[in-house]
């Protein structure tokens, strides 16, 4: 129940007791009903509080189910990084031994061509010649078979290692592809992280204004519940009040006012009058009057002249006053961080009844009896 709407029931109970004369077992009846709709509130509350506890609930569920899979991924990233480097590791020696495998490969390749330049030159000497020594024609052919076997085993070389080379080249290209495929996988991680960190964020954003509204809520039901208590005196003190009343009442002057009267302070209309849904329970509520934003510490007015019937702190609600203008229309200021007027105080137009409290913000009612009224109906634009 905001301040505004225990105004409501403040003022419902204040025309019921003047509606009936004292001692009259309807009007007892009427009050007691009243007190039953503020106990209604309560179990309202209730009832929000409860929405707004299993909304926690499931915000922290799916807070913990994001947490563990961020938790999870960092896990794997953590492996991913540890294998990264271990790559780069084994990356680098094959790179090593390719560049080895290479070079022998170009040093065997230049001997094996030597080897067959010097076996061509052997091969290639003129037959006619006659060698003056036996021994020398005989040493010729054993130079070019020892050239020849010679270049034979180079040429075993060169594609023994020339295999061992595209073997490791093949291996250093497999490292590669690993690694690029294994730092993708990485990067994809890391932006998920991200995401759910974000995700995670904003639902605990979401956690802390439920928590917030809910222990909102939860004040307020004991609010409500020490309020019903103090409904007691606020009757007699009204019944007595009202006994008091003369039976006749006047003609209305406020009704004349109406598109006339001026705000009770400068500023903007922040809650409308009438139902509203609350954007997290989904929940229907129902304002009886309006919320304008003013500056902090500003002073405000009595809207027209008339009593003051109610003027005084209620646990939980703050300062607040209401005037009865004629019997027929009454009014509320809540919101209020000092009262300057006193109850049954006779008051006219543009008295100041109290000074906004640091929020700026002061809470307006207007009514007809039971009846609630739409205050911008009746206030004049050009005063806001």
């Amino acid at each position: 129940m905001t301040m505004s709407r225990l105004a409501v029931v403040l003022l419902t109970l204040l025309l019921s007791v003047g509606s009936v004369g004292a001692g009259d077992t309807d009007g007892i009846l009427q009050q007691k009903d009243e007190l039953n709709k503020l106990k209604k509130e309560v179990k309202q509350s209730q009832r929000r509080l409860d929405s707004l506890q299993r909304a926690q609930q499931k915000v922290q569920k799916q807070i913990a189910e994001q947490e563990q899979k961020v938790a999870s991924d960092r896990k794997l990233i953590r492996r991913l990084n540890r294998k990264l480097k271990t790559l780069e590791a084994v990356t680098k020696e094959a790179d090593s031994l390719a560049r080895y495998r290479q070079m022998l490969l170009d040093r065997m390749q230049r001997r094996y061509l030597g080897n067959i330049r010097q076996l061509y030159r052997a091969t290639r000497a003129p037959t006619h010649l006659t060698y003056e020594d036996p021994n020398a024609e005989l040493e010729m052919h054993r130079e070019v078979v020892y050239l020849k076997a010679l270049a034979d085993f180079e040429s075993g070389n060169v594609s023994e290692i020339s295999e061992l080379r595209s073997e490791a080249e093949k291996r250093l290209q497999e490292l590669r592809g690993e690694h690029k495929r294994v730092n993708r996988l990485r990067k994809q991680r890391e932006v998920r992280v991200a995401l759910e960190e974000g995700h995670k964020k904003k639902r605990e954003r979401t956690l802390e204004r439920l928590r917030r509204r809910a222990r909102d809520e939860a004040d307020r039901i004991v609010t409500l519940e020490k309020a019903a208590e103090e409904m007691a005196n606020i009757i007699a003190r009204l019944e007595e009040q009202r006994s008091r009343r003369h039976a006749d009442r006047q003609t209305s002057f406020f009704a004349a006012l109406k598109g006339q009267l001026r705000a009770p302070c400068r500023g903007r209309v922040i809650e409308n009058y009438g139902e509203h849904v609350d954007p997290v329970t989904h929940l229907k509520s129902f304002s009886p009057g309006i919320i304008l934003q003013g500056r902090k510490g500003q002073k405000v007015y009595a809207v027209a002249s008339g009593t003051v019937a109610y003027a005084g702190n209620l646990r939980g609600y703050g300062n607040f006053v209401i005037i009865d203008h004629d019997g027929v229309y009454y009014t509320t200021y809540a919101g209020l961080k000092r009262i300057l007027v006193q109850q049954d105080q006779h008051i006219q137009a543009r008295t100041a009844v109290g000074i906004s409290g640091s929020d700026g913000k002061v809470r307006f009612e207007l009514r007809r009896g039971r009846e609630t009224l739409d205050p911008v109906e009746w206030i004049s634009i050009e005063s806001l």
